[in-house]
């Protein structure tokens, strides 16, 4: 497949988004980035046409199709999912389960030939049985209490089987860990940025993270130079929490589970919409993806695990004196 004329991208104000609609626009040349969004970024002004669209309309795929036979639109890049849980459960899932669908079958009507689509390695499942190195043929099983984990996870499934009927599209999943960096935030990220970092007592799992630079050159590669299947993008190297909060001079607290779900139950679920092992159950239990096969497609990633960690606490700690 050649490189693209005009990428679409949905879901324009997201992280990934905006940011690889900043980095296609930069390039200059034939390339064209259609933005889709209920808003356009003030900071894409003019450097992206931009259409307004409800990925939870009914319409919404009819809308869809119609501008990118428009705008002849030849790659998608799917990126209109939740940073954060939010407690509005039936919109959520309505954004990143049917608008999916809205998207895909909008894709198959234009006749778009690259479809990219934004995931993550938390759709495997936080578990105790979990072997060391998740590969991406391993079931995604999620996390009942994480309910846009299992939307992604519906989404994913939705994809896969739509693919089998639509074989005209090339269809690209990324699946990214946990994404560290100078300028990524999310539910995760504050959660590490705190002082005093609460974690599960006798639990000390392995961690892994991309730094935010090495998962957008991805994507940009990804929209570029089409590879068709599911990649798993994760930094080289992992540690073990207790080492990576060490590193960065932060305190850990430990408390028992039972405590720990019991006394966050409310606010976790009024600020998420779900109960707190949704979260929680990822800083107790083995979810470390192997990386080899997305290492192999898109090159080395130029930062390690540690190395995005550190990215992240030197730009806080840098912050403070702002």
């Amino acid at each position: 497949m050649n490189t693209p004329e005009t990428v679409a991208i949905t879901g324009l104000r997201s992280f990934v988004g905006q940011r690889l609609a900043e980095r296609l626009a930069e390039r200059g040349g034939r390339m064209r980035v259609v933005g889709v969004d209920l808003r356009r970024p003030y900071r894409l002004e003019g450097r992206v046409r931009f259409h307004r669209v409800d990925l939870t309309e009914p319409s919404a795929a009819i809308r869809l199709a119609e501008i990118f036979e428009a705008e002849r639109v030849d790659t998608v890049v799917h990126a209109a999912f939740r940073r954060d849980p939010t407690p509005d459960l039936e919109y959520d899932h309505e954004l990143q389960t049917i608008g999916t669908r809205h998207v895909a079958h909008a894709c198959a009507a234009a006749k778009v030939k690259h479809l990219v689509m934004a995931s993550s390695t938390m759709l495997y499942g936080a578990r105790s049985d979990n072997p060391n190195f998740l590969t991406e043929t391993h079931p995604l099983r999620g996390h009942p209490e994480a309910h846009c984990v299992m939307d992604r996870v519906a989404a994913e499934e939705l994809l896969a089987q739509w693919q089998l009927v639509h074989s005209g599209t090339a269809v690209t999943v990324l699946r990214t860990c946990w994404i560290m960096g100078p300028t990524y935030w999310d539910f995760a990220v504050r959660h590490f940025a705190k002082p005093i970092v609460t974690a599960v007592l006798g639990y000390d799992p392995l961690f892994q993270f991309v730094h935010e630079e090495d998962c957008l050159r991805i994507f940009e590669s990804a929209v570029l130079a089409p590879r068709p299947g599911v990649f798993n993008i994760v930094g080289r190297g992992v540690l073990p929490l207790s080492t990576y909060l060490r590193s960065a001079g932060k305190q850990s607290l430990p408390v028992p589970a039972p405590v720990l779900f019991r006394v966050r139950s409310y606010p976790h679920q009024a600020q998420t919409g779900d109960r707190p092992e949704g979260f929680y159950d990822y800083l107790r239990y083995l979810w470390v993806a192997d990386g080899e096969r997305g290492w192999n497609a898109f090159g080395e990633p130029h930062y390690t695990s540690r190395e995005a960690w550190a990215a992240f606490i030197s730009s806080r700690k840098l912050r403070r004196y702002r």
